[in-house]
This record gives C-alpha cells, sequence and structure tokens, in this order.
C-alpha cells in the first residue's frame, strides 16, 4: 500500500511540475526556452500527441525508481553487456561475420534492414523532440546525447534478432532442437536488449514500448519487401544502383535537421553510407570468384577446419577494415574540408562538439517546457487572453482538447494538408536552414568513409579471402 502511494505521489509531483511550466509559459514567461520540435508545426494536433508522449514518459518514472532500488554492480556489469548487444559497434560485428562466414545474402539484407532502423529511429527522435527519464529522480547510467522516443535500442532490438529468426526459418531446414536453440538465444537477446535499457535509467517504459511497436511494424513491411530489394540491388546494371542511391540522398533531406551535437543525423548519413557501399558492392559481387560467405562455398566443412578457416577470415578482414578505416579518412577528410573552405562555408565538427556537451542533457528536468497546445497568433495580449491561455494550455495542466478545438485553433486555419505541411517543414524549411547555419563536417566525411569501407568489406575483403585461400 505504501509504494502505491508513493507511486501516486510521484506521479501527481511530476505532473505538477509540468503544469506548473505550462503555466508559467502560458503566461508569457519565459517563452525563450521552449524546447520546440519538428511536428510542433502541425499544429494543435501536433502538440497535443506531443504532450500525450511527454505524460506516458513521466508515468513510468515510479517503474525506473523500482528497477534503480536494485541496482547492483554485477547486475550494471551485465546489463551494459545486454545494451552492447543493441548497438551499432555489435551490430556492425555481426553485418561482417554474416557476410563473411555464414550466409552473404543475410548479411546483406541485415545491413539495409539495419540502415533502416537507423532512418527510422533518427527521424521519429528528431521529429518529436521527447526527453529521457526525469533526472532527478532517476540515474542515468549511461551518456545520452540525443532525444529519448522512440527508443533506437528496443526498435533494433526487435528488427534485427527478430528477422534473423524468420530468415532462417524461411531459408534454413533446421531440425526441431536447432529451431528451439535459435530461438531461445533470439528472445534473450531482444528482450535482454529492452530491459537494459530501463535498468540502466536512459529510457522510460513508454519509450521502450514505442520503439517495439515501430519496430514490429518496420520488420513486418521488410518481411514483404526483402527479395524484391535483393533482386533490385543484384541487377547488373547502373541505373538501379544510381537510382537507389539518390532515393537515399533523397530521404536525407526529408530527415528533420537535429541541433548541433545530436547524433541523430549524423548516424543515419553512416547507415546510408553502408546501404550504399552493399548496393554497389552487390552490383559487382557476380563478376567475381570467392565472394560468397565460408559455409557456403564449402557446406560440408567440418567443425575443426571450419575454426580455423573463420578465425583466419576475421583476422584478416579485421586487419583490412582497419586499414581502410584509418588510410581513406585522412584523405577524405583533407579533400572535403578543403572544398568547404574553397566555397566559403563555415563547417564543425559534430564529434568533437559532442564532447563539450552535458552527458545528461537530454534528460527531463523542471526546466524542459515544449509549446502550449492552443498558440494563439501574435496580437496585443490581454487580460482575456490570459485567461484563455490558462484554460487551455496543455494536457498535463487540464482537460484533453476536445476535436473541436483541435480543428478550429487560430494557428491551425490554412489551406496546407498535414502531407505539405511535411514537405515544407522537412525539405524546404530543412535545406533552407542547412544552407544558412554551420555545415556539419562529419557528414560528408562519414557517407563517403564508410560507403567506401563496406564495399570494401563485402566485395574487396572476400576477394583478398579468395586470393590467398581461405
Amino acid at each position: 500500500m505504501s509504494l502505491r502511494s508513493g507511486t501516486l505521489s510521484l506521479n501527481d509531483d511530476l505532473q505538477k511540475q509540468n503544469a506548473e511550466n505550462c503555466e508559467s509559459t502560458s503566461k508569457g514567461k519565459h517563452s525563450d526556452t521552449y524546447v520546440h520540435a519538428p511536428i510542433d508545426n502541425f499544429g494543435v494536433g501536433g502538440r497535443w500527441f506531443r504532450h500525450k508522449l511527454l505524460d506516458g514518459i513521466l508515468v513510468g518514472t515510479p517503474v525506473l525508481l523500482t528497477i534503480q532500488e536494485h541496482r547492483r554492480p554485477y547486475l550494471t556489469s551485465f546489463m551494459k553487456m545486454l545494451s552492447f548487444l543493441g548497438t551499432e559497434d555489435f551490430y556492425t560485428i555481426l553485418f561482417l561475420l554474416l557476410s563473411w562466414i555464414f550466409d552473404a545474402r543475410l548479411g546483406r539484407l541485415f545491413g539495409i534492414l539495419m540502415g533502416i532502423g537507423f532512418y527510422t529511429t533518427g527521424y521519429l527522435k528528431t521529429l518529436l523532440c521527447l526527453p529521457r527519464p526525469p533526472r532527478p529522480p532517476c540515474i542515468p547510467l549511461e551518456k545520452a546525447y540525443d532525444w529519448a522516443l522512440p527508443s533506437h535500442h528496443s526498435l533494433l532490438g526487435v528488427i534485427m534478432p527478430w528477422y534473423i529468426w524468420l530468415y532462417s526459418k524461411v531459408h534454413y531446414e533446421l531440425s526441431t532442437i536447432e529451431m528451439g536453440v535459435v530461438c531461445t538465444l533470439i528472445v534473450l537477446w531482444s528482450f535482454g536488449v529492452l530491459l537494459s535499457r530501463l535498468y540502466l535509467g536512459v529510457h522510460s517504459p513508454a519509450d521502450i514500448v514505442c520503439g517495439g511497436i515501430v519496430g514490429v511494424l518496420v520488420l513486418s513491411l521488410w518481411m514483404q519487401v526483402d527479395d524484391y530489394v535483393d533482386f533490385y540491388i543484384s541487377q547488373q546494371r547502373l541505373e538501379p544502383q544510381i537510382q537507389l542511391i539518390l532515393f537515399l540522398l533523397f530521404m536525407l533531406c526529408l530527415h528533420p535537421v537535429a541541433e548541433p551535437g545530436n547524433p541523430s543525423f549524423v548516424d543515419t548519413c553512416i547507415l546510408v553510407g553502408v546501404m550504399t557501399g552493399i548496393i554497389l558492392g552487390r552490383s559487382q559481387r557476380s563478376r567475381f570468384l570467392g565472394m560468397s560467405a565460408l559455409l557456403e562455398t564449402q557446406p560440408d566443412i567440418n567443425l575443426a577446419t571450419f575454426i580455423q578457416l573463420a578465425a583466419c577470415r576475421v583476422v584478416v578482414g579485421g586487419v583490412c577494415v582497419g586499414i581502410m578505416k584509418v588510410v581513406p579518412k585522412i584523405v577524405i577528410k583533407t579533400v572535403v574540408l578543403s572544398m568547404y573552405k574553397f566555397a566559403g562555408v563555415s563547417t564543425y565538427s559534430s564529434t568533437k562538439y559532442r564532447k563539450t556537451l552535458p552527458p545528461h542533457a537530454k534528460h527531463y528536468t523542471s526546466e524542459f517546457m515544449i509549446p502550449p497546445i492552443n498558440m494563439r497568433m501574435k496580437k496585443p495580449h490581454t487580460k482575456l487572453d490570459e485567461e484563455e491561455d490558462d484554460a487551455s494550455t496543455t494536457s498535463s495542466c487540464h482537460s484533453d482538447v476536445t476535436t473541436d478545438e483541435m480543428m478550429s485553433s487560430v494557428d491551425d486555419v490554412t489551406p496546407r494538408s498535414w502531407f505539405s505541411w511535411m514537405m515544407i517543414c522537412n525539405t524546404v524549411l530543412s535545406l533552407a536552414s542547412r544552407g544558412k547555419a554551420v555545415w556539419d563536417a562529419d557528414v560528408p566525411i562519414q557517407v563517403i568513409v564508410y560507403s567506401l569501407l563496406t564495399f570494401s568489406a563485402v566485395e574487396i575483403i572476400p576477394r583478398v579471402f579468395h586470393i590467398i585461400g581461405v
């Protein structure tokens, strides 16, 4: 009974704190401290949706505090290991192992799906700009420089492990015991990643649930088109590859602009480079010999020989990847910065800038305020306006906004459709702001470097394996 009372009290305190923020900003105080998001441009509906999601993030705080009370050093180490299984570093290693050792086709589809997952989470995080769990009372055990909802780990923790399971079920004839072992590992991997984010205090239950739901939708759609995508990129003509690369660049233009230091857009650009390398590599693969994975070229290999050859491929491939990542990056960085300087464009490095930011700046605090739902057009402020604003600011302050209010707000009376708003806000305005602002030099550098690196991993390095006989 006492735990329930404490939970209700904490929820009330957080809701009251959020309501006080809404009340002060609705009267014109601290209006310059709003944390704006691209979804605010959708008007009342977009801001109402954002407030509801924020309420969901705050409601889950007692769950995190309960988990926080049971932290132990050995559990923390174990949870950090599980969290690593949901990072791009681990997925990169797994992508290389799949491509070199197990199944090259699964590897390239795995890499493309990883890029889709990164784009989806990066887009939604930047679109919503919602904070991580309140700090205090939560004590996060990891640094976080991007927004929270949906959880990047949870979305990838759904689509990546379960795609391996579904691909294996469709394309391999495994025994019941083998499928049981694979399924058990997938379940532990997937749910372990999700649980670790709650334990480490960097995501609320709402972030995890939303990431899982979006992940299920992405994976469901991907399972319908993965064969078509592989067939399309496997054509030995230049036109499909050019079309796909131009499409990827177009999707980057639609991505909302992130604030300096936010890694969402840069990570998305890196994965676009990975997808570009996969597409270019696949178009060249049938022109050479020895481009398949180890188990594809030698399906009847014994265990001892498999371990020996797999270890050789990992060592040789790892050394080649390290060289290809360091040496070309020096040249590419010099060329790109010289081109920016020649064009007279100011640049900065988001990687270096991020090191100057507070590690927990994206967590919810008493100063985090988002625009109220009913934002009126600028006009002389009167006492009547104050009374109206007090009556309708956010969903956390008062009752929910009615349908009529959502449809008739002053700032939403516009002939543009929602689709037009999306195109205007996320393309024209985004490109304009990028053109006027200081450019992030890491973006083109990372795209080119990872395109070359991935092309080398799926095309050149397998040819090295063939030449040296591993």
